[in-house]
């Protein structure tokens, strides 16, 4: 035996108001209508679900029980509606986002507070690697979105610039530049550089503008770690270029030295970058939105 959803919300309403008026009107349709609709499920059922005491209707025993369940039917039927209107409207559902270590301690706890705090039922999962790695993952759907320091990008992604975050130069208090008011970036010509893994945004900036500068750097090694970096310079074993909220604590405590370049402040831009030709969730199209907004 199937129950027709149809028949039992007819019969749900007209129990529920005890009147095929009233449930006609409910349901937008005629008394007939709502009539041959609680027939044809009592028909179904083999059982009467309805008698009449002059104009006022009454529940069998059958009906009774029958109307028990419908009630807890409709209560799911309705919070599956809510919910699905939920996911529709962005409200619901989950968004995976990819971002550099750096930035998912300064650059996204900022603008994760302020996309939960309009959609505080979607559920955020932040992933951490290099830029590269991010947008490899992107292009493979393990995640729907990265925020990343730019790289050079694939023709299958779309790319929305965001913010340009300052990096500084980073010696240690002893070396002969932590004196200095400002050092050309000619100067660092020959100067030992720490530079950032193979993947990094901010190594591919930072080397573009050195090149730029006609800079062949003398890398003294790669490291994914910031801390490890950090930990180097102070020891006095090199420089590096640093993204400027990492090394606030160091500045202010003596152990680093950032030193201000003449040819200007540096910046990395940053952009979140998502598949093409894809369908995007509505949770995905709202992070975007937010993203267009404060760019």
């Amino acid at each position: 035996m199937r129950i027709n959803l149809n028949q039992l919300r007819a019969f749900f309403l007209a129990a529920r108001e005890r009147s095929i008026t009233k449930a006609a009107e409910s349901l937008y349709v005629t008394q007939p209508a709502v009539t041959m609709q609680i027939k044809s499920l009592e028909q179904d059922l083999e059982v009467k679900l309805f008698r009449k005491f002059g104009k006022n209707l009454e529940l069998t025993e059958a009906g009774t029980v029958l109307f028990e369940y419908a009630e807890k039917i409709f209560e799911i039927v309705e919070e599956m509606e809510y919910v699905l209107r939920g996911h529709a409207q962005s409200t619901h559902g989950s968004l995976t986002i990819g971002t550099t270590r750096s930035f998912a301690r300064h650059l996204m706890p900022g603008l994760l507070s302020r996309f939960q705090k309009r959609y505080p039922k979607v559920k955020v999962i932040l992933k951490v690697g290099s830029s590269q790695e991010i947008v490899d993952r992107v292009l493979d759907f393990v995640y729907d979105v990265g925020t990343i320091g730019r790289v050079p990008y694939k023709s299958r992604l779309n790319v929305l610039p965001y913010s340009r975050e300052e990096f500084c130069l980073v010696v240690s208090p002893q070396h002969r530049f932590a004196t200095r008011e400002d050092v050309s970036i000619r100067e660092l010509e020959d100067e030992p550089i720490i530079i950032r893994e193979e993947g990094s945004g901010s190594r591919y900036a930072i080397l573009s503008l050195l090149t730029s500068h006609g800079i062949k750097p003398s890398v003294l090694l790669e490291a994914g770690s910031v801390e490890f970096i950090k930990e180097y310079i102070m020891k006095g074993q090199g420089i590096s270029f640093l993204y400027k909220p990492e090394i606030r604590l160091e500045a202010t405590l003596g152990l680093l030295k950032p030193v201000a370049v003449k040819e200007g402040a540096i910046f990395v831009q940053t952009d979140t970058v998502f598949p093409k030709g894809v369908d995007l969730s509505p949770p995905v199209k709202a992070f975007l939105q937010l993203i267009e907004e404060e760019a």
